[in-house]
């Protein structure tokens, strides 16, 4: 089968060349380049099918820079001819193919267009999603059933510093006053090469990393709020880690909130979001019988 072409695919060099050209929009001097309906000049050809660079820049991601534009260009009209060369051989030897896709064809449009109108409809109506810490609460309480835990996951102070502040950093993560962890995790900015101080919870792969060396490789039966040092080695160099365990979350225990607030924003934003294409759908449903555009046989 002969595949005529206004470009050339057979030398490495040149297409990348030309395909660098096409995406500059430097195709204007070149003869196998023209200009119809809009959609720039002609990239390649099969018979008499012709694609276009506006069809390629459709899809071109502008993430896509320097080499990695050009490839997925040249993927992207390998496809293109690929896809026609199909098309031909299956009209051929398919009798009635277009008569038996049309009907699909359609379906596939309307769901397209659906497509198209919500992701819209949505963009317009952002505003409507927010969710207030009310709205996270009161889904949380309700169902917290959906909460459940099914892993381990704890929370803990932890420090790793090469300053022999050992006394200071001890005292400070030892206290229950906020103001006093405060301090502490402004002299960890400067001091420490490494620091958890906060009040979020990590699971089994972060507790893991730092279990050697603490309490026997074992640091998930320290004792609560107790602090734990450990000095060690690295190269040269002296560091004085620190770990104090706050809490924990078993496997089937309620997860605190904290841990389920970004799948709750999630999932009462999305019934919003459906709520509103259904409730859209069918008022312009009920518009049109009320315009009396509808006739049901």
């Amino acid at each position: 089968m002969m595949i005529s072409l206004q470009i050339s695919l057979s030398r490495y060099n040149l297409s990348l060349l030309l395909l660098v050209l096409l995406l500059c929009g430097g195709m204007a001097a070149c003869d196998v380049a023209r200009e119809k309906e809009g959609r720039g000049d002609v990239i390649a050809r099969y018979q008499s099918e012709e694609l276009y660079r506006e069809d390629l820049n459709h899809f071109l991601s502008d993430s896509l820079k320097g080499e990695d534009s050009v490839r997925f260009a040249r993927q992207f009209i390998r496809q293109w001819l690929r896809g026609e060369a199909i098309d031909e051989e299956a009209k051929r030897e398919i009798t009635g193919l277009e008569a038996k896709i049309a009907p699909q064809l359609e379906n596939y449009k309307q769901s397209l267009i659906e497509h198209h109108y919500t992701q819209w409809l949505i963009e317009q109506n952002e505003d409507k999603f927010a969710v207030a810490e009310a709205d996270i609460e009161n889904y949380y309480n309700k169902f917290h059933e959906n909460f459940i835990s099914r892993s381990a996951y704890y929370q803990y102070f932890y420090l790793k510093t090469p300053k022999p502040n050992q006394f200071k950093v001890a005292n400070l993560m030892r206290s229950p006053e906020p103001e006093k962890i405060d301090e502490l995790i402004e002299w960890a900015v400067d001091n420490a090469t490494e620091y958890k101080l906060d009040s979020s919870y990590v699971g089994e792969t972060e507790i893991s990393r730092l279990s050697p060396g603490f309490y026997f490789g074992n640091i998930r039966r320290a004792s609560r709020t107790t602090l734990y040092p450990y000095q060690h080695q690295e190269g040269d160099t002296t560091y004085y880690d620190f770990y104090r365990l706050m809490d924990v979350i078993k496997e089937g225990d309620l997860l605190p909130l904290s841990l389920c607030r970004d799948r709750i924003i999630n999932i009462i934003r999305n019934q919003r979001k459906n709520a509103l294409i259904e409730q859209t759908k069918s008022k312009l449903l009920q518009k049109a019988e009320d315009a009396q555009k509808i006739t049901v046989y």
